[in-house]
């Protein structure tokens, strides 16, 4: 058997770790086996298990509760990485940011989605009717609601971690305390349920241009910006360019 140095040995159980929680063996939510435990498996002493559950839990991967066990919170450290680098930059940025993610992750999803992914979206689409706060909080609400499940599945479908734990990390600075009040949706529930059904039928046919288009005008009215009393439109648009984009949402709904 050969033998491995402490730094080696160290290596490896991170390496371990992080791989079981990114690869979702140990999804997030979920408790992680104990500390003996997690010795044997890997075959290494309970210091070396310890420090690399506090690495892990330095960059917002995991997290220990006293008690209670060390839990999954994050399947990257791109959330907490993120969150700390976002604070350099306006809202109006971050909102920008957020924008392209959405939009990407509908031309995946319709590129790349299984039988499976769709039937899911179609269900939080049925689950989410009559939802006017999808996928922020209402202006003047006490919590936030960046937890719209048809919006999560989404980049589920895209299949692609990087965009879905970048999404993830957006909206956890959005959550923050300096943003509360300054954000809202300016949409009706029936408008809402429109876009939704738009993405969802592109992303049912497969077709990552109407997906794009249908996310992108989505996307313009579902997180917004309001000061004093006034809506801060994302993309000021002329009203020849507001007519332009009536019209192709009215051929895509008569298509539908």
């Amino acid at each position: 058997m050969a033998v491995t140095t402490g730094s080696e040995r160290a290596r490896a159980t991170l390496a371990y770790l992080r791989r079981k929680i990114t690869t979702g063996d140990w999804p997030v939510g979920e408790r992680i086996p104990i500390e003996p435990e997690l010795a044997e498996q890997i075959g290494v002493g309970r210091s070396t298990v310890r420090e690399a559950v506090r690495s892990l839990a330095s960059i917002g991967m995991l997290e220990t509760l006293p008690g209670r066990g060390t839990f999954v919170r994050s399947s990257t450290p791109t959330s907490t990485l993120l969150n700390e680098f976002l604070v350099d930059f306006t809202l109006e940025e971050i909102l920008s940011y957020r924008r392209a993610l959405e939009i990407e992750a509908a031309q995946q999803a319709a590129l790349h989605r299984s039988d499976d992914d769709l039937e899911a979206l179609e269900q939080a689409a049925a689950d989410e009717l009559g939802c006017n706060r999808c996928p922020v909080f209402t202006r003047g609400a006490e919590s936030s609601a960046f937890d719209s499940r048809f919006h999560q599945l989404l980049f589920d479908a895209a299949k692609n971690r990087l965009l879905a734990a970048l999404y993830a990390g957006i909206n956890e600075q959005l959550r923050s305390p300096e943003h509360r009040g300054r954000l809202a949706n300016v949409a009706t529930a029936t408008e809402m349920e429109r876009d939704h059904a738009r993405v969802l039928d592109a992303i049912r046919r497969r077709d990552f241009i109407d997906a794009v288009h249908s996310m992108a005008d989505h996307v313009d009215h579902d997180v917004v910006i309001v000061s004093e009393n006034q809506v801060k439109q994302p993309l000021p648009r002329t009203p020849e360019q507001e007519e332009r984009i009536a019209q192709v949402r009215d051929n895509e709904a008569s298509r539908a």
